[in-house]
């Protein structure tokens, strides 16, 4: 009876519609319908076929629409949809999750103004941030799933890094700026590769019928103060034994993926996705030794990590939450493939052919679009229809 009762608290009202049932819903489609707006919108700005007008830095609004507008509304959706499994109660649903929605909107139009919708965004980042912050604790304290608190400290100092990227561009501080973007960045890879070490050799192992290797807690927190100190370096601009911090890391995330490893992996989409998004990361972190340009290990971690590990997730995420089976289909591979080709067009083709970088970061805007398009065309039936059977969620 007790079981029961746990199941029927979980379920959501089903006068609610199937787009607000669940926060992964909403953000993902407005993720990635987003991120189309700041291609279009950042490519064309580039090439001078539509001026940049705004008082906003340009390169300043790219690195936090980026990260704020497109990134962060896919951790909220899948912190808020995941908490609900880890925690065993019910997340965010209907109008509240509307109201968070509409603080992420009038944050966008604020962005896409001028200084005086700066000002609006910042409020309204922030309280989205808060606002996910406290429905998560909620349901942690009542779920006493006190280990997944972890999240919460992760999401105050997203709040922090994005009134402190709000301040900078207020000031046209454009160093500050990309200093807080690069922080902003390796803040992500924390949450990113913490999430994926708990989650990927689940998956793993689930669809290739086979145990992995489960790497020790201590290895975990190691590999996680790794990027921590990178971290801190970056924002503060020191460099305390920068190397020697990047090739222990190199070391850590290459022996993370060895673990990770099966060939049963390249016969699925759905895996092969997850495996080489991460190996983004040490790509990176190769790049950051070897390239003088910071920039392009960060494009390396922007667009191969963080955007790459985001499409093989939401991909994931949007068909086992809605209670379909997790299988690739032609769109997911052509996204697949495009988001990555953006990655190495923009994070390492600049380095071989730095004559060609504006067609290289025309090819790489363009690649990506397609993948979010495809994306969409794929997953907005899914995500806005019922599950299957008629079951809310």
């Amino acid at each position: 009876m007790n079981d029961i009762a746990n199941k029927n608290k979980l379920n959501v009202k089903h006068n609610t519609p199937p787009i607000l049932q669940l926060a992964f819903r909403p953000f993902f489609l407005l993720s990635a319908c987003y991120g189309i707006w700041l291609l279009c919108r950042w490519t064309l700005a580039l090439s001078g076929l539509w001026p940049y007008n705004s008082d906003i830095p340009m390169f300043a609004w790219h690195a936090h629409e980026f990260q704020f507008g497109f990134a962060i509304p896919v951790v909220l959706g899948f912190l808020l949809t995941a908490a609900q499994t880890w925690t065993g109660q019910p997340s965010v649903q209907g109008k509240p999750l509307l109201l968070l929605l509409a603080l992420w909107l009038i944050a966008r139009l604020g962005m896409n103004l001028n200084s005086d919708g700066l000002i609006i965004a910042a409020i309204s980042d922030s309280l989205l941030l808060i606002g996910s912050g406290a429905v998560l604790s909620k349901m942690i304290l009542k779920g006493k799933k006190y280990r997944n608190f972890i999240f919460v400290p992760l999401l105050i100092i997203f709040l922090t890094l994005h009134l402190a990227q709000c301040y900078a561009m207020y000031n046209i501080d454009v160093m500050l700026s990309k200093q807080l973007g690069y922080a902003t960045s390796w803040w992500f890879v924390i949450l990113i590769s913490l999430i994926s070490s708990r989650v990927i050799p689940f998956f793993i192992s689930k669809a290739v019928g086979k145990s992995l290797d489960r790497e020790p807690l201590f290895f975990t927190l190691i590999t996680q103060l790794m990027i921590l100190a990178i971290f801190i370096q970056t924002l503060f601009s020191t460099d305390f034994y920068l190397d020697a911090l990047v090739i222990v890391s190199l070391v850590a995330h290459l022996y993370r993926l060895y673990l990770w490893h099966d060939t049963g992996i390249w016969k699925n989409p759905m895996l092969w996705s997850l495996w080489l998004s991460y190996a983004f990361l040490p790509l990176a972190l190769l790049t950051l030794l070897l390239s003088p340009n910071y920039s392009d290990a960060m494009h390396l971690i922007n667009i191969g990590f963080i955007a790459s590990m985001i499409m093989a997730f939401t991909t994931r995420v949007s068909l086992g939450h809605t209670g379909r089976k997790i299988e690739s289909s032609a769109l997911v591979l052509i996204a697949f493939i495009t988001v990555m080709t953006a990655a190495y067009s923009r994070g390492l083709g600049i380095i071989f052919w730095p004559q060609s970088s504006n067609f290289l970061m025309a090819f790489a805007g363009i690649s990506w679009l397609i993948a979010l398009i495809c994306f969409l065309i794929k997953y907005t039936p899914i995500l806005t229809s019922a599950r299957p059977g008629g079951k809310a969620g």
